[in-house]
């Protein structure tokens, strides 16, 4: 899946389907984590985590998500401080052009 943070596409590509916009928001927590809880998520990537939801969250024929834009809030709770970052974006399927041949018609 192509994820960028641009609309405007190379020049070799184009759409061909695009679908509603998508958001989602993940929750990170950012202060001291108890001693049990930060053990058994030591190896864990929360933000790699935020990124793998958005794009679960495409519809399947998509292949790419263009325009994605990020955004970040905190809150402190009582149980913690967490992070929030919020993904949004638009899914789309790409395809690549075809090339012209010399001979071809103007509409094809």
């Amino acid at each position: 899946m192509l994820v960028t943070t641009t609309e405007t596409l190379p020049e070799n590509l184009k759409i061909t389907t695009m679908f509603s916009m998508i958001e989602i928001t993940h929750k990170i927590q950012i202060s001291q984590k108890g001693l049990i809880k930060g053990f058994l998520e030591r190896k864990r990537d929360e933000h790699q985590e935020a990124y793998e939801r958005l794009i679960e969250s495409a519809p399947s024929e998509a292949n790419a998500i263009i325009g994605v834009t990020q955004s970040t809030a905190t809150h402190t709770f009582p149980e913690g401080t967490f992070l929030f970052i919020t993904y949004i974006g638009t899914p789309v399927v790409l395809e690549e052009k075809k090339e012209r041949s010399e001979d071809s018609n103007l509409f094809d």
